[in-house]
């Protein structure tokens, strides 16, 4: 049985990305020539065409480098520096539950349990049945 209390986090997973983007309520601009994804995070404006012009407006992007995304913003243009550092939160911990769940379907486990002990915690189970042939 595993426990993890914390992970480090690499976003590797593209679909898996904007997946857990789209579940938080923000929409993205993907930049196809590059991979890169943008994320407004003030929904009132529109979204700007290029990640790299008007630095000064609340955004974050994930920036395809070798094989995982790294994470680009102008933190001193934020307002609210509380609201970028929950962002933030919320997709290390959605991303990881998601690629977590998506790698034990891939090798065969079956979720067969989830338990929410409180607004903080889950708790899931797996299991794979392995048949041995005598």
């Amino acid at each position: 049985m595993s426990h993890y209390t914390s992970i480090k986090t690499k976003y590797t997973n593209p679909t898996i990305l904007k997946k857990v983007i789209t579940k938080l309520g923000h929409p993205y601009v993907e930049h196809n020539f590059n991979k890169n994804i943008e994320v407004p995070l003030n929904s009132s404006k529109t979204l700007k065409s290029n990640i790299y012009s008007n630095l000064n407006q609340n955004y974050l992007a994930f920036v395809l480098n070798n094989l995982s995304y790294s994470i680009i913003t102008d933190s001193q243009s934020w307002t609210q520096k509380e609201r970028i550092n929950i962002f933030l939160k919320k997709i290390e911990l959605n991303y990881g539950y998601s690629e977590t769940i998506t790698q034990a379907l891939d090798l065969g486990f079956i979720r067969s349990k989830v338990f929410t002990t409180n607004k903080k915690n889950n708790r899931f189970i797996f299991q794979r049945y392995v048949e041995i042939k005598r």
